[in-house]
């Protein structure tokens, strides 16, 4: 049998634009005038989170330290785009809640279907994600939490993928297993994957001579369990 570690965004379940227009609103929750463009947003948020530098370790910013860095890069973001230093501190603190608003999220069609199937077949699902500590939150809202045996989350271990450390805590939950990675980032889970030992299942995303499966669906995964 088998220990199947998902990724979640892109691969379980998509947003749109999900850490942008949570910034965005809470800023205009928070400041009724100001010239900022959600282009802007964007732009900041091309850089700061944990997942960009995935070579950094991030332990000493786990649980609530995570947050408490994020609001630092919100804040930062909010001033360098002329916010005044209490708006954006208010604003920064405000993005959180929007985050974790459950219906920013959408399961593939396919996705809790093919996550039973693994179960009934005898192998083990966990999710294995960079992501915030809450993540559980949502896939409770989902409906998905129960297919899973556990969640390693880096918001909560303080590696982020493609980084090996993120991939061995996974693995030794487990003994004597054979293990799979699958999400939609050729680095992230494809590069990050292999370097573990892991087979490897690109899905969204089209070919990548890297993986060792492509699948434009979940509904495919069905065929190597």
């Amino acid at each position: 049998m088998s220990v199947f570690c998902w990724d979640f965004d892109g691969t379980l379940a998509y947003s749109d634009h999900l850490w942008s227009n949570s910034v965005f609103r809470a800023l205009n929750e928070t400041v009724e005038n100001h010239t900022v463009t959600f282009q802007d947003i964007r732009r900041c948020n091309q850089t700061g989170f944990t997942w960009h530098t995935p070579e950094r370790d991030f332990t000493a910013f786990v649980g609530e330290k995570w947050w408490e860095l994020m609001n630092t890069h919100f804040y930062n973001s909010f001033i360098s785009l002329g916010i005044s230093e209490s708006e954006a501190r208010l604003a920064s603190e405000r993005v959180r809640a929007h985050i974790l608003l459950p219906e920013n999220y959408t399961l593939f069609a396919d996705a809790a279907a093919v996550l039973k199937a693994a179960n009934e077949k005898g192998h083990t699902n966990i999710i294995l994600s960079n992501n915030y500590p809450e993540l559980e939150v949502i896939t409770d809202f989902l409906g998905i939490t129960k297919y899973f045996d556990r969640l390693v989350v880096s918001g909560l271990v303080g590696y982020e993928k493609p980084r090996k450390e993120i991939f061995d805590i996974a693995k030794s939950f487990y003994k004597n297993e054979n293990f799979v990675m699958i999400g939609d980032n050729p680095t992230a889970d494809v590069l990050g994957g292999k370097a573990a030992g892991m087979t490897t299942v690109l899905v969204h995303k089209g070919f990548d001579k890297n993986a060792d499966y492509c699948f434009d669906n979940l509904t495919d995964i069905i065929s190597i369990m």
